[in-house]
């Protein structure tokens, strides 16, 4: 029984040291200019109809958008000092842009269920990469009105020169050593994306919705380039849809209206058109 308890106590001694040697070493960069791939995320109204009590509903949508592909100058973006186990590497101003990409054509799909006044949905969608998001509201005769969260995946491209610093641990012999050093190239690499917002629609009449949506989100949710953590947070964006549908015989739902962007870092506000087509079944 000892041998057995020493053998535990050592292998959970090696592996807290593990643990500890592993937290200690680290990567960090100040970035001095940067240009960032942002995806926008297509308006989300929610059903955007009156739905009878204790009923669902199915939606598969195609949203279409005036092309958007432009670089958006951020300002008043500072990097952070860094000072760590010693190590230490200057902030500074980051000369920071969004290329903003909105793609023309967005397809979902939506589900949404509804008791006597509570809702509930789930989508999916190609933006142009994979997509999910749930919502959950109220529906009733003469309005709705809920809140929603998305995440998605896709494939950024980027354009940095930034310099570096790292504390790693060499080995029992060595101890820690630290390095430094700049990098300016372009790079692509998976990122996860997402945020939440919310949704209120009129219905003067059953079938005819006036929409209004805002969403924040924040890009590059893990604050990382080229593996290394950066000492500054990427500024949010809110998008703010104002719009009109119309669901035309129980199943065909046609959509129109305009998107603001703005953010606390943008130098003005930009407006885009967005307009869709959904069969309601």
């Amino acid at each position: 029984m000892n041998k057995v308890f020493s053998t535990y106590t050592f292998i959970a001694s090696i592996a807290a040291c593990i643990i500890c040697l592993c937290s200690c070493s680290w990567q960090k960069a100040s970035v001095k200019e940067g240009i960032f791939d942002v995806y926008a995320p297509a308006p989300f109204t929610g059903a955007a109809f009156s739905m009878d009590q204790k009923s669902s509903a199915m939606r598969a949508s195609v949203q279409i958008r005036s092309y958007g592909k432009e670089t958006w100058q951020l300002k008043d973006v500072q990097n952070d000092d860094i000072h760590e186990d010693g190590v230490k590497l200057q902030g500074g101003d980051a000369n920071i842009a969004y290329r903003f990409k909105r793609f023309p054509i967005t397809g979902s799909f939506d589900y949404f269920s509804k008791n006597d006044l509570s809702m509930w949905g789930a989508g999916i969608g190609l933006d142009p990469y994979p997509f999910i998001r749930g919502t959950i509201g109220a529906n009733s005769r003469y309005i709705e009105v809920g809140v929603t969260a998305y995440v998605n995946v896709s494939l950024n491209h980027s354009s940095v020169k930034l310099n570096w610093v790292s504390h790693e641990y060499e080995g029992m012999m060595y101890g820690y050593e630290d390095y430094h050093g700049s990098i300016e190239n372009e790079q692509q690499e998976f990122k996860l994306h997402g945020g939440f917002g919310g949704f209120i629609n009129f219905f003067p009449i059953k079938e005819i919705a006036i929409s209004y949506a805002p969403f924040f989100y924040r890009p590059w949710w893990d604050d990382e380039v080229r593996d290394y953590e950066i000492s500054f947070r990427f500024p949010y964006i809110i998008s703010q849809y104002f719009g009109a549908s119309v669901l035309i015989a129980k199943h065909v739902q046609l959509s129109a209206g305009a998107t603001v962007y703005v953010g606390e870092s943008f130098k003005g506000r930009y407006w885009f058109f967005d307009s869709g087509i959904g069969f309601v079944f």
